[in-house]
């Protein structure tokens, strides 16, 4: 009854947005402590699962375990030398997407969400 979290990709969030969806993006690898940390606590938790389903809003996995090349170049888009990165961008298409901090708190997560929502 987790995330259903769907494979990252440029187009999957191009398709997202153009269907006007809120996006909540995780790049995270399985070494990262902190990316494991953070989904602990503040993502893969049942407040977060619900506002997802109640915005229906869609969650992109991005697995950098194998240092993909092409989140590499989206973690340099975004000033971030490695993982945990996580985005959320909002129904609007044209707005920019939220940059959330290393660490996160359900807080974070929930807020970022709802003004996605928005």
């Amino acid at each position: 009854d987790g995330i259903d979290w769907q494979p990252w990709s440029p187009a999957a969030v191009e398709k997202a947005r153009a269907d006007g969806r809120p996006i909540l993006v995780d790049f995270t690898a399985k070494w990262c402590l902190t990316c494991k940390a953070n989904k602990r606590t503040s993502i893969e938790i049942s407040s977060v699962r619900a506002k997802l389903k109640a915005f229906n809003a869609i969650a992109l996995r991005g697995d950098y375990t194998d240092k993909d090349e092409a989140i590499t170049a989206e973690l340099k888009k975004f000033d971030r030398a490695g993982v945990p990165l996580v985005l959320v961008y909002p129904k609007n298409p044209s707005a920019e997407p939220m940059v959330l901090p290393a660490f996160l708190t359900p807080g974070i997560v929930l807020d970022a969400l709802d003004k996605a929502a928005q």
